[in-house]
């Protein structure tokens, strides 16, 4: 990606970049953190975001954390931001409303979603968005257009702007659109309505960011007059991770002194995230116990740790098996304390039991496991994340749905970390990941697209 450029020099005005985004701070979860860090870098770079965001509303975590970077990125004058109200389902109590419903409601409420809302239950803020777009063009020298989807209403919006003013704009997908593992079509003519809209929405795309090769690929095949789909991936920033937890930055060295000195210490399992529907923890556990059952010394020592979503739906299983002695739940945390906690697990461990277009999933965590540089199970089908873990040389691979496999695999893994057998790692490979270093990547886009379209 090329070395880090320097911040322009103070007679160099930086150049403004209209920054369309829905999730973000107060709100907390992955869906944040890539726009956040955005912004946070792009200054670095010569571009200075102009933040177009609705209000936060009905959502089911808020985050201290990020919502204090935000602030500290507003205070230096690295951002500026702009709130409109929603317009939404969920904007109808108050500004800032911390609602979680339970998993039947929930999945009811997302079907409801898809039958009424195309493309999405967002699309409510969008004239609002429009009637500030058009004020802060107006106020700011605004040269380039950046949205970021999901929600899809984002793209919607931005599209417009597009064809009024004409100005360069690049639409950023997280997931997929037509084909996301997330979208169910109630009918054959939600997908056909929902097929028109993406190709008009695309249709004004300068440039087509995509997370992942697959995304990219479905893209460039449903659309190809694209001039330019382009792969930017989630990634971690350096900053997050408390280097006062690896003296001198010797990380192996902490490891091996942490977790090769006796058999008895706690191994500290930690699954960080969400669990959905179909993706949920039922095989990891029921491997645990049989991985127990193997060698009854492991339940004096196995921890397992879940940050974010509640795991209330899976308490009868894991009643059933026994393990309620093992677990510890800390429900949702502020980014920071999330951070914290991966750096003092002993494993961690990613989860993609989805059935539905599993190869287009990256898991945002991902990286930030990496930055982790702890040992990583895996229980992940073929697809983006195997094949970036591939490359990691402390993972332990397996199957998402093959409990032997499993089994096995958590055994491999508590033996390598009791016995201090861990692998060097590539920390330039690592490197590459650093969000500084991937918006570096995004402003060259943005500097290239300016350079081919000009701004009047």
């Amino acid at each position: 990606m090329g070395a880090i450029q320097q911040i322009p020099p103070p007679d160099k005005p930086l150049k403004e970049l209209l920054f369309i985004v829905y999730f973000f701070p107060p709100m907390g979860g992955s869906g944040v953190q890539r726009p956040l860090k955005y912004v946070k870098y792009l200054k670095q770079f010569g571009w200075k975001p102009i933040i177009l965001v609705p209000e936060p509303g009905l959502y089911h975590t808020f985050d201290p954390s990020l919502e204090q970077e935000l602030q500290e990125l507003i205070d230096l004058d690295k951002v500026q931001v702009y709130r409109v109200k929603g317009g939404t389902p969920l904007h109808w109590n108050s500004s800032k409303t911390q609602w979680r419903p339970g998993t039947r409601l929930e999945k009811w409420l997302r079907r409801f979603s898809h039958f009424f809302y195309i493309p999405d239950n967002k699309r409510g803020w969008i004239k609002q968005g429009i009637q500030k777009a058009e004020e802060i063009i107006q106020k700011h020298s605004i040269q380039a257009i950046y949205a970021t989807a999901p929600p899809y209403s984002n793209l919607m919006l931005a599209s417009w702007l597009k064809a009024r003013f004409r100005i360069p704009t690049i639409l950023d997908f997280r997931d997929d659109w037509l084909e996301s593992h997330l979208i169910s079509y109630p009918t054959p003519i939600h997908k056909m309505l929902m097929k028109r809209m993406e190709t008009r929405v695309l249709a004004a795309a300068d440039t087509v960011i995509a997370i992942n090769e697959p995304i990219a690929n479905a893209i460039r095949r449903r659309h190809s007059s694209l001039a330019r789909v382009v792969v930017q991936t989630h990634g971690y920033d350096s900053d997050d991770f408390d280097a006062s937890l690896f003296p001198d930055r010797s990380i192996d060295k902490h490891l091996t002194n942490e977790m090769g000195s006796t058999e008895n210490e706690p191994i500290r399992i930690l699954y960080s995230g969400t669990f959905y529907s179909d993706s949920g923890p039922d095989i990891f556990l029921q491997a645990v116990k049989e991985l127990i059952n193997e060698v009854p010394s492991l339940a004096n020592i196995i921890e397992l740790h879940f940050q974010g979503s509640p795991i209330e739906p899976y308490l009868a299983l894991i009643n059933q098996l026994g393990l309620q002695e093992i677990i510890y739940d800390h429900g949702y945390v502020p980014h920071s304390q999330a951070i914290l906690r991966m750096q003092q697990a002993s494993i961690l461990w990613l989860n993609n039991g989805h059935k539905k277009r599993n190869h287009t999933i990256t898991l945002s965590k991902t990286y930030e496991y990496l930055a982790t540089r702890r040992p990583i199970i895996a229980l992940i089908p073929e697809g983006d994340t195997k094949k970036i873990l591939k490359d990691y040389a402390r993972s332990y691979i397996t199957p998402p749905d093959d409990i032997e496999k499993v089994t096995r695999t958590i055994l491999h893994a508590i033996n390598d970390v009791q016995a201090g057998n861990l692998t060097p790692l590539n920390e330039d490979w690592l490197e590459t990941f650093t969000r500084k270093t991937i918006t570096q990547s995004l402003a060259n886009e943005l500097d290239t697209l300016l350079e081919q379209h000009p701004v009047n």
